[in-house]
């Protein structure tokens, strides 16, 4: 970056201030849009993804620019951005629109992906910049790969125009896929390319409800350590509203209003309940699809090791 030839008033150029580095525009959107609630310096380092120094001398710098303030005092202090501040909410506004842009793409990789003959489709790794192109795995079935590889990319071209990318794909079989790494990103199917809900083997409803509560409580841990959970789970649930669910749409609206009123920890318990109502809500919970990869990997790997 070139150093700044003449300086600028903060107080008539405060987004100078703000969105002065990378580091500062990662904290704001923890604060602002992950989450709900003050952070230590710990969780916003790890959620915006920083070193703990390098996100304390962040948090201060946007303190001195108005943005945030400390909340509490001794190990017991924490950050919260300024709610009240004239321009808090049209920064809110502009990281739901980053991920609304991003929702958008996905859905529509997820719809481009989506074949009887595919039975896993990942995006290999987000690109770090723009000039990268996006990669996607697919497992086809041994029959479908000599066409499938040229349906997609006919079903990819406008998405690519859409969001200004190139798009690469590679299609294996069964036997001789890549399986998706670490920071892969599923679209369709299973990570480990068995196909999807048809193909699998028959589930008794009571192997069904294990395999859920195993799934919630696997995410009632999670939820102790990324308070952003939560978060994305309400957006994902906008999202659906938006879309429209069908006969699905009361559990979205009843989860919606519980993810709203609820604390984390009285969430915790509704996820773990052995209640009929939770045993319903379960069936359709809105954590799964929200997941980063390594977060996914833990909630399988819990459910295979009770399944």
């Amino acid at each position: 970056m070139r150093p700044i030839g003449i300086q600028r008033s903060a107080l008539r150029y405060p987004l100078d201030e703000v969105f002065g580095s990378a580091a500062h525009i990662r904290l704001i959107r923890v604060l602002i849009h992950d989450v709900e609630t003050p952070l230590g310096v710990a969780d916003a380092a790890r959620l915006a993804g920083l070193t703990r120094e390098g996100a304390r001398k962040a948090l201060q710098r946007l303190e001195q620019a108005g943005l945030v303030e400390r909340v509490g005092s001794g190990r017991a202090q924490k950050w919260d951005v300024k709610r009240d501040q004239a321009f808090t909410q049209s920064l809110q506004q502009l990281f739901a629109l980053e991920q609304d842009r991003f929702d958008e793409l996905t859905a529509s990789l997820q719809r481009a992906v989506t074949l009887p003959e595919v039975r896993a489709a990942w995006v290999e790794r987000l690109p770090r910049n723009t000039r990268e192109p996006l990669d996607i795995g697919v497992i086809a079935e041994v029959e479908a790969v000599p066409w499938v590889h040229d349906e997609l990319r006919t079903r990819l071209i406008d998405v690519e125009g859409e969001f200004d990318l190139v798009i690469e794909v590679a299609v294996s079989t069964p036997a001789d896929a890549r399986r998706p790494g670490p920071d892969a990103m599923l679209l369709w199917g299973t990570a480990t390319g068995e196909g999807s809900q048809a193909r699998r083997s028959p589930q008794t409803h009571a192997d069904a409800d294990r395999r859920q509560l195993l799934m919630a409580e696997g995410v009632a841990e999670l939820i102790r350590t990324d308070p952003s959970l939560i978060k994305r789970a309400k957006q994902h649930l906008d999202r659906l509203m938006r879309e429209g669910q069908g006969t699905a749409s009361g559990d979205i609206a009843e989860w919606k209003q519980l993810l709203e009123a609820y604390s984390p920890e009285r969430l915790r318990d509704l996820l773990t309940s052995s209640s009929s109502r939770a045993l319903r809500l379960r069936q359709s919970s809105p954590f799964f699809a929200v997941l980063t990869p390594s977060q996914r990997d833990v909630v399988v790997a819990k459910i295979e090791k009770g399944s």
